[in-house]
């Protein structure tokens, strides 16, 4: 361990090196020179997005001020030239004004919130399909033990998939400790406290940040270095007392023990594990990120801009409402006066007088109104047209404006709807595909954590996960039904699989049979009753019901069967002849 201190970036590239050998990269570094011209600290305009991302997701106003209104006067200037244009945002330069009405959309937060519920919850399990008693379905228990524990898919749905999404890229981490659980423990880390190391495409380190402080008020940092060697997963943990710094990128790092805190007297500063080549922790990823500046991107990355024109846009809109109320002018003579004899002046929003008819001049006629009223003619359906505007733009390639309950075409038809929504499906899709893998993982590494706690080593290496999202992207009963329906109409799947994609656990076993025994009854029913005649109301050929024709006919037949109790629809001629 270096006994002297450094910055967090030279202890990276430290690692990086004594992982790698060099660190390399498929960008040309004469390019980079050239994108690099006017940046003075990379990492710190890493950590400045991260922080604008953040601040946007949490959708409040005075956060969104307070944050601009430090970057203008203090972090933009690390990087003066490459934030030229962010010194311009509406949000930036309306932090120098006091007198004025600011209102942030809060949309940011809308599409990631629902892009996080569309997606909705998987289906984790092992071995499925396994009988009751089987092996596989006794690790599955234990499986769903452990999410249990864990409060995994609250986890999962309020922090992991929503900071992914805002940030660009997070990491599953699983822990242990027995004195806390008998199960183990999987942690989320944001984008701030996770870096990731690769060989040729292939992930061979995880490095995870924690942070403490003493009785002192002192800070540190505990780094926790997740590699392979070998066949072997080695982890090493390494402590730092934080010297300052003017933000968390070129903070000082001291050397320290690992007992210097009381937290951590009893950790081990490495650990081996034989024979396992996992991390025992997963990159959740959603976007890469082309640059190679940072392992992910975020859902937000280049909509800033028109997130700032938005809030702009809409506070425009409300400054011009507040302009446009109605504005009296009038002779001060006529308001009414406190003790001192000081007039008391009017509410901005709550005007009431009383109107005076007029006095007498000094010519002794009598003068006009003394209060005049005016209100300024404003178009607000420019404000509302381009805020629109601004939100298709934003929301552009991401998700489609039905998704956020936006009606921007009402004339177009049910299939002009469908192709639209194909925007948030592929969104989806792209998401699952990336989370499915990533979840595949941890429960892989959840399950060799639990055998490494009960037995001080790991021998079962891979399990049969399976992870099933729901295929309904609008996961609402009704949708459910209608697409059931139509496909089990159709015959394109069994009885069995409707019941399972209507109704999925929610029923027990002796509620699925008998759903079961009812749903093939009315499949029986329908093969076996007659087919009809066209109805004449529906295809216009015959006229009215009344009329004389194969309809009516078939029609009258069936009633007289009824009255008549016959079962055979054949008899009814007979019947009818008095045979």
């Amino acid at each position: 361990m270096p006994r002297h201190s450094m910055q967090i970036n030279q202890y990276m590239r430290q690692k990086a090196l004594g992982l790698s050998g060099l660190i390399m990269s498929d960008i040309d570094p004469r390019v980079r020179a050239e994108r690099m011209t006017y940046i003075n600290n990379i990492n710190e305009i890493i950590q400045d997005k991260l922080r604008a991302y953040n601040i946007w997701y949490a959708g409040d106003g005075d956060e969104l001020l307070n944050f601009y209104t430090r970057m203008n006067n203090i972090d933009f200037n690390v990087d003066p030239l490459y934030n030229r244009n962010n010194k311009s945002y509406f949000w930036a330069v309306c932090s120098t004004e006091n007198d004025i009405k600011r209102t942030h959309s809060g949309q940011p937060r809308n599409i990631v919130d629902t892009l996080v519920a569309i997606i909705g919850d998987p289906k984790i399990t092992v071995g499925a399909g396994e009988e009751s008693d089987s092996p596989l379905a006794k690790v599955d228990k234990l499986l769903q033990d452990i999410l249990y524990e864990n409060n995994f898919y609250s986890v999962l749905k309020q922090k992991a998939r929503p900071l992914t999404f805002v940030e660009g890229w997070g990491a599953w981490k699983v822990n242990w400790d027995k004195n806390f659980s008998e199960y183990p423990i999987a942690l989320y880390y944001r984008a701030n406290n996770v870096d990731f190391f690769y060989r040729s495409n292939q992930l061979i380190a995880i490095l995870y940040r924690d942070y403490y402080q003493d009785k002192a008020g002192q800070d540190y940092i505990l780094f926790e270095m997740r590699r392979r060697d070998g066949k072997d997963l080695v982890i090493e943990k390494e402590l730092f007392r934080i010297g300052g710094g003017q933000s968390n990128v070129d903070e000082t790092l001291i050397p320290c023990k690992l007992d210097s805190l009381p937290q951590l007297k009893d950790v081990q500063a490495t650990l081996r594990i034989s024979n396992y080549r996992g991390f025992l922790g997963v990159p959740c990823i959603y976007f890469r990120d082309n640059n190679e500046d940072t392992p992910g991107r975020s859902i937000f990355a280049g909509k800033l801009d028109l997130f700032d024109d938005l809030d702009q846009c809409y506070s425009q809109s409300a400054n011009a409402v507040r302009r446009s109320t109605v504005v009296e002018y009038f002779n001060n003579m006529y308001l009414e006066r406190d003790k001192n004899g000081i007039p008391i002046m009017p509410h901005a929003f709550d005007r009431k007088y009383v109107q005076y008819k007029g006095m007498q001049t000094g010519e002794g006629t009598v003068g006009s109104n003394p209060v005049t009223v005016t209100q300024p003619n404003i178009n607000f359906q420019q404000y509302s047209a381009e805020e629109i505007n601004i939100l298709l733009n934003i929301i552009s390639g991401i998700m489609s404006p039905a998704t956020l309950g936006i009606d921007i075409a009402k004339k177009d038809n049910a299939e002009a709807q469908r192709e639209k929504e194909k925007v948030t499906i592929f969104t989806r899709n792209c998401v699952i595909g990336e989370e499915e893998r990533s979840l595949k993982t941890l429960m892989n590494d959840l399950l060799c954590a639990k055998e490494l706690m009960d037995f001080n080593q790991i021998t079962c290496h891979k399990y049969d996960v399976s992870v099933e999202y729901s295929e309904f992207a609008d996961a609402s009963f009704e949708a459910k039904l209608e697409t059931v329906l139509t496909g089990w109409e159709s015959g394109m799947f069994s009885d069995d699989m409707a019941i399972e994609m209507l109704w999925g656990k929610t029923l027990d076993a002796e509620k699925r049979k008998r759903e079961l025994e009812f749903l093939k009854n009315q499949r029986k029913k329908q093969e076996q009753a007659p087919e009809m005649p066209n109805n004449p109301e529906d295809m216009g050929e015959f006229g009215e019901l009344g009329a004389e024709n194969e309809y009516n006919d078939v029609h009258n037949k069936q009633s007289a069967q009824e009255k008549l109790g016959i079962p055979d629809l054949a008899d009814y001629e007979s019947v009818h002849d008095g045979k």
